[in-house]
């Protein structure tokens, strides 16, 4: 009996909720209601074709790493989707990508420039990549991780080299 009396009050207490009205929290006075607004002047976005955002991250400085010599070395970098190759605006980055732009293409692998001041200097990059994507990126983060000090490097999830 007493069950029945239970759910029955339970029942009618999910009714309300159900049916309840949103809370206003702040009304300014100059609330109005969605359906009030034409149907073509709720969502508006300039469509363009070939959008390209602009973002100029540069300079781009890392004063933990600098071109070098780069001992290869076996790591264990499971969860590294694709390899990455790290580069600078510097005479042996610039060598470093001509002489391996197509072992870096064949391994889909994405460039990041730790040390490039301007945007001519990322062009260079991007020239001698031969359309390879390369992101100015500060490289503090992953010298420490890798315990890397230098550049021209590939890092993919077995091995650093250069």
């Amino acid at each position: 009996m007493w069950h029945k009396i239970i759910c029955s009050i339970l029942l009618m207490f999910m009714m309300t909720v159900l049916k309840a009205e949103p809370v206003v929290i702040h009304d300014s006075g100059n609330t109005k209601p969605l359906q009030s607004f034409p149907q073509s002047s709720r969502y508006q976005y300039a469509a363009t074709e070939n959008y390209q955002p602009e973002f100029n991250g540069l300079p781009v400085i890392t004063p933990s790493m600098s071109p070098g010599r780069v001992q290869t070395r076996t790591i264990n970098r499971p969860f590294l989707n694709q390899p990455i190759f790290i580069v600078g605006a510097d005479a042996l980055s610039l060598t470093w990508l001509k002489e391996h732009r197509l072992q870096l293409k064949k391994h889909n692998a994405t460039g990041i420039a730790v040390n490039v001041k301007t945007q001519h200097e990322l062009e260079q990059l991007l020239q001698a990549s031969d359309g390879l994507a390369i992101n100015p990126v500060t490289g503090d983060k992953i010298s420490r991780q890798l315990s890397l000090k230098h550049y021209p490097a590939l890092v993919s999830t077995t091995r650093i080299e250069q």
